[in-house]
């Protein structure tokens, strides 16, 4: 009995082992292959990727910074770009040609876009430090509008508080207030599998899903400017400075929550695909509305989408929200209509 069950627990172990060095050949064979594919792309994508500004030094390392606009003009834009998002140098140009009477900047934060890596610590107190020095050593003095989009939020606030001299106002672009994050642990937005995802796109695993590259399906950009968002996602979609930003949001939220809300005049535009036309334009939002009110008529879900802004800053007199139909980051789909309601703004102050 003893040599049957030694016999059957060497075979098995034989083929276990056997099963595992297989299945490594096959996993070594599929990151070289995905490796490989990621170098060759690389090059053919060297060609696309000339930084529309100028490449700025700042403590040690070159950040990007784009500037533009209307040199008369009195306001001074600011963009400030989400986190995770390595395009907006050019997907925020459509936008940029449309606006009037105002000068405006951008910079790639560390292992953005066309910037380089710092691989410093990203707190709040560090970003806003290089961005003040890299505006500063490109020639955009303040007073600023920060136009600041989704999490960007957090740095525009710390910016109003800190430096309030600096700061004239505040555009938000489904901008979220520093608050939203004090339910969410440090773990629970950045963990380990964030990190494991550094590596994945370092050998370019993230070119196997598509989801990742913009379309162009209202044809906002031209063939050159969407082989440069491409470019640059394929390069550098999530980098060590992306994952060390995330893994400081909530520290760094938390701090800015802690400092209050900016007395800053702010205009907040925030994108509802609730609001008609877009509702009936997208089916899938359009079965998920139907859907929902199958299920519970009684509810106006177009006005509880945007509740939670309305109702944080109810009591804040210097705050004015506005809803605009269509999804996120609508600014790449109808950058006309954002343009218009920043110019107007700029106009009325």
């Amino acid at each position: 009995m003893k040599s049957k069950t030694k016999r059957f627990l060497h075979t098995f172990f034989k083929i276990f082992i056997v099963f595992m060095l297989i299945t490594a050949l096959v996993n070594i064979i599929l990151f070289a292959a995905i490796a490989i594919n990621h170098k060759n792309k690389l090059k053919k994508e060297k060609n696309h990727l000339n930084a529309p500004g100028t490449m700025i030094e700042t403590d040690g390392h070159k950040l990007h910074v784009m500037t533009g606009g209307d040199e008369n003009g009195e306001a001074t834009l600011v963009f400030l770009h989400s986190v995770c998002v390595v395009d907006d140098s050019i997907a925020l140009q459509p936008l940029m040609s449309e606006l009037k009477n105002c000068k405006y900047a951008y910079v790639d934060r560390s292992g953005y876009g066309f910037s380089e890596a710092s691989n410093t610590e990203r707190s709040i107190e560090n970003q806003l430090e290089e961005t003040r020095k890299a505006l500063k050593n490109a020639g955009v003095e303040g007073p600023y509008v920060l136009v600041a989009i989704g999490t960007s939020g957090v740095e525009a606030f710390y910016w109003a508080k800190t430096y309030p001299d600096e700061v004239d106002s505040i555009i938000g672009i489904d901008m979220i207030y520093p608050e939203q994050f004090a339910n969410t642990t440090a773990d629970e937005y950045c963990g380990f599998f964030d990190y494991l995802y550094v590596k994945f796109c370092a050998i370019g695993g993230h070119r196997l899903v598509k989801s990742v590259f913009p379309t162009n399906k209202y044809g906002v950009y031209d063939e050159r400017q969407m082989n440069t968002r491409n470019a640059l996602i394929g390069r550098g979609n999530y980098t060590e400075d992306i994952y060390n930003e995330q893994l400081k949001m909530i520290d760094n939220a938390a701090k800015v929550t802690a400092m209050g809300i900016p007395d800053t005049d702010m205009y907040l535009l925030y994108s509802n695909p609730m609001l008609e036309p877009y509702l009936s334009t997208d089916e899938a939002i359009l079965k998920s509305y139907n859907d929902a009110m199958v299920k519970d008529s009684e509810t106006d879900y177009v006005s509880a989408y945007n509740q939670v802004f309305r109702n944080y800053f109810e009591n804040c007199q210097n705050v004015i929200i506005e809803e605009i139909s269509g999804y996120s980051r609508i600014y790449t789909y109808s950058p006309k209509t954002i343009a218009e309601k920043i110019n107007d703004f700029i106009i009325k102050k």
